[in-house]
């Protein structure tokens, strides 16, 4: 049933990924709204002390629709449909991680469906991402980019640098560790661990891809994006190494190269996910260099229903 739903179903509300991360059986909900005998769309979710969460262990969850533009009554009625269907199922609270709205036109419906419901917005982050159709018909995504900014990536791509792809073994060892340091670098709490990296790469070998950026062999910055829908692609982690001694961060190349390869493999957008932090105040410094390697601004949000 996935392959009807648009893009093939968010990767974080596929079965595959509730193995991953020990969802057992009876923890797990779903519903399939159908309408005159047709899918509408499903939302998926886990369940645990009567809390319904779409976007369990993922940065956002949230139905999906098999139209990528339905009409308001396909969103209305699977919405209305699957907080009644919580409700019998004696759940008290149902929260929403909800994708940001540019990954299709159902986004902003599901929103207002979910509103006009009673939801209230529990959490909104600065989100950003590039929007890939925006790169000319040559393919070159150095147009998306300020004059300054192109101009030294122009001269990065001059240099000895080497993007690879790292599937396990020390290389992924040495990749969560450019990660794992960066992050405490900046006063961050761990992310992902080494192990779990190795094994949503292997869960997902289509979906998941981990990039090592080397100057001269020396490795210098990291990356983790999954295709999380079909032609959507989400950053899920990257930085340089704090001891990188180079006189540019590596980082505005390595931008550049995630840009062009999900362009290049069929995406329509490169989620380059939050620039804010926790608490949802802005991140100025990163919502900044987002926007110099040519990313727009929206958001993404965090929507509870308390159901009656």
């Amino acid at each position: 049933m996935l392959d009807t739903l648009v893009g093939g179903g968010l990767l974080f509300c596929s079965s595959r990924f509730h193995d991953l991360n020990a969802v057992a059986g009876a923890r797990r909900w779903r519903y399939e709204h159908r309408r005159d005998g047709r899918l509408v769309g499903v939302l998926d979710g886990v369940v645990s002390d009567g809390v319904l969460l779409s976007g369990h262990s993922a940065p956002f969850g949230g139905p999906d629709l098999v139209r990528s533009d339905p009409p308001v009554e396909d969103v209305v009625g699977l919405v209305e449909g699957a907080l009644a269907a919580a409700r019998a199922a004696g759940v008290g609270t149902v929260r929403i991680r909800c994708r940001p709205s540019e990954y299709s036109a159902a986004e902003p419906l599901v929103e207002y469906a979910l509103l006009h419901l009673g939801a209230t917005v529990e959490h909104c982050d600065l989100n950003q991402y590039v929007d890939l159709r925006r790169i000319p018909a040559d393919g070159d995504a150095l147009a998306l980019l300020g004059r300054k900014r192109a101009r030294d990536v122009r001269a990065d791509l001059r240099l000895p640098y080497q993007l690879t792809d790292v599937d396990d073994g020390e290389n992924l060892t040495v990749l969560h560790g450019i990660l794992a340091a960066n992050r405490a670098a900046h006063g961050r709490p761990p992310g992902l661990s080494r192990d779990y990296l190795g094994e949503v790469r292997r869960a997902f070998p289509d979906r998941v891809r981990l990039s090592l950026l080397r100057h001269a062999g020396r490795p210098v910055a990291s990356a983790v994006v999954y295709r999380v829908l079909r032609d959507v692609d989400l950053l899920v982690a990257w930085g340089d190494a704090v001891d990188h001694g180079l006189q540019r961060s590596p980082m505005n190349l390595l931008a550049h190269h995630l840009v062009t390869r999900s362009a290049r493999t069929g995406a329509r957008l490169l989620d380059l996910g939050p620039s804010s932090e926790k608490d949802g105040t802005p991140n100025l410094g990163l919502a900044h260099f987002k926007r110099s390697v040519g990313a727009s601004t929206g958001t993404r949000k965090v929507l509870v229903v308390t159901l009656g």
